[in-house]
């Protein structure tokens, strides 16, 4: 009689039924034998939604990830329908990731000609870092770090690529946006092309996180990517940046755990007492904790004890950790999440004053300041 695998079917209090077991199974590049063994025995279920499966790994950025562990350990078990729409839409994304690529390379080189330093976040250099291949991590637009006085030349050049601004504004309009505490991209479309471009001037809208970005540009790292020479940012500060972004939208990707998962993994040397003192100093601890306790639990990752034992000793890390896995891994049809993210970024921010700062936000939101998208 053949033992099957022990499956993680409660995480956090949360049944996790067997489409996301399997899902979270393969949310990783590095598959041990135990995650093969459990792998094998969802796909032999015959009660398995698989309509739920993909879309859900579609929802959550997890696309390649399944696809090529899936085709890799189960592609003879897998139903074959199933396994060749999984295979047109990772080979569909693969297409587009290479697309954003080669357009980021050009930017970035326009950029350097220009004498304009630049830092591209998130999109490929990201699946590069994290994955080893743009291919095995889904992302749809392109993000660009510049100083705040490049932003307009940066514009100028952007338009005479065939980008336009995605909202137009004024003079008087433009000036107001760029000093608003609230906005922290300038978006640009290509539409032959079919790129949105968010060039950045700070990590996050200020009513998020206290990252200074003059901090960033002061411990910037060179790399290399599409064959040139770039800047980009120290593990601890990625895990800083990447923590800020997923908690500015209360983690609502799966994905996002895996990034945290393959960073921690492919950088051993962490210093982990340095990067909770600058979140501290951040007033981004809270957000850095949930996204290790959510990776540590939901995706599986280990982490120094003293780390765990720091997060685990904050009660709103653990009772916000624990709504935000419900929210995760059920079929979430909650009519009131605007109210759940306002509370969220209330409670995970420590400082009175930056408290208050989002809450001074959110009653312009309410008033209809239109200047005002605590979602954007």
């Amino acid at each position: 009689m053949q033992t099957l695998a022990k499956l993680n079917t409660k995480i956090l209090n949360v049944n996790v039924r067997p489409e996301m077991q399997l899902l979270l199974c393969c949310a990783s590049t590095k598959i041990d034998a135990a995650k093969t063994e459990q792998i094998k025995s969802l796909v032999q279920r015959t009660d398995l939604d698989w309509q739920e499966i993909t879309s859900s790994a579609w929802k959550h950025g997890l696309i390649p990830l399944l696809y090529t562990n899936i085709n890799a350990i189960a592609s003879d078990t897998v139903p074959q329908d199933v396994l060749e729409q999984l295979r047109k839409l990772f080979y569909t994304n693969a297409q587009r990731s290479l697309q954003l690529t080669g357009e980021l390379v050009q930017l970035l080189r326009l950029l350097q000609e220009n004498g304009i330093l630049a830092v591209p976040y998130k999109g490929p250099v990201l699946a590069n870092l994290l994955y080893g291949n743009i291919a095995l991590r889904q992302f749809c637009d392109l993000d660009i770090l510049v100083q705040p006085q490049d932003i307009l030349k940066f514009k100028d050049l952007l338009i005479s690529q065939g980008y336009r601004p995605q909202i137009e504004l004024t003079k008087t309009e433009e000036a107001a946006y760029l000093k608003d505490k609230s906005k922290h991209t300038y978006n640009f479309i290509h539409d032959s092309k079919r790129i949105m471009l968010e060039v950045h001037w700070r990590i996050t809208p200020r009513y998020t996180s206290s990252i200074e970005v003059k901090y960033i540009w002061k411990h910037l790292l060179s790399s290399s990517f599409g064959g040139m020479e770039i800047y980009s940012f120290s593990p601890e500060n990625w895990l800083l940046l990447l923590s800020t972004h997923a908690s500015r939208h209360r983690w609502e990707k799966l994905s996002w755990l895996a990034d945290i998962a393959e960073l921690i993994g492919r950088n051993p040397e962490i210093n982990w007492q340095m990067l909770i003192q600058q979140a501290s100093e951040f007033d981004c601890r809270r957000m850095v904790f949930i996204g290790l306790f959510l990776t540590y639990n939901i995706i599986g990752i280990t982490l120094p004890n003293e780390v765990l034992q720091a997060i685990e000793a904050d009660p709103e890390v653990v009772s916000l950790s624990s709504s935000i896995c419900q929210q995760l891994l059920t079929i979430n049809t909650d009519s009131h999440r605007f109210m759940q993210n306002t509370f969220y970024q209330i409670r995970v921010r420590e400082g009175l004053q930056n408290k208050l700062l989002y809450f001074e936000l959110f009653m312009r939101w309410l008033m209809r300041d239109k200047n005002v998208l605590l979602d954007e």
